[in-house]
């Protein structure tokens, strides 16, 4: 009986300690949501050049989904956008991330591996608008081989390095 009311005991700990941690989070999301929405929306917007208005969320079962809201009043889900804006919006999240990260801690560089690689050149020149915007914070490197995006860059940030590997 002892053995068996030790585990009880530690299955109610673990069951507490999940539940807490948990709810945590959801406080956590709750609180930093507004401020990243607004800024991955913004970016969203601009990087589709306006065919998409902003983000949102829906409540599910279990958790969200994340709603993309178009120009005419449709709205998307994430999953249902097509690989480039699915591209662009997973960009416009992790741009949203970042400066949320850095408004807290030092800013740490922000890496993108040929993300662009299917955008359109207004997009992807919207999108470099963006990155030059966060390098007045902080230090942001874009790796790719596509050549014409050299050109993109010089437009979108003037004074961006460029080092050719």
């Amino acid at each position: 009986l002892l053995e068996i009311e030790e585990k009880a005991v530690r299955y109610i700990e673990l069951k507490l300690g999940i539940m807490s941690a948990t709810q945590a989070l959801r406080v956590y999301r709750e609180r930093h949501r507004s401020g990243m929405m607004a800024r991955a929306s913004d970016a969203f917007a601009l990087m589709t050049r306006g065919q998409y208005s902003g983000l949102t969320t829906q409540p599910v079962k279990g958790g969200e989904v994340l709603i993309a809201l178009q120009r005419d009043g449709q709205s998307k889900v994430a999953d249902a956008l097509s690989k480039g804006a699915r591209f662009q919006l997973y960009l416009a999240l992790r741009l949203a991330g970042y400066y949320e990260f850095a408004q807290l801690r030092p800013a740490v560089p922000f890496i993108a591996d040929d993300i662009m690689e299917t955008f359109d050149d207004r997009r992807a020149l919207n999108a470099l608008r963006v990155m030059g915007e966060m390098a007045r914070g902080g230090q942001v490197i874009y790796l790719t081989h596509h050549q014409h995006l050299k050109a993109l860059a010089r437009q979108a940030c003037p004074d961006v390095t460029i080092h050719e590997l």
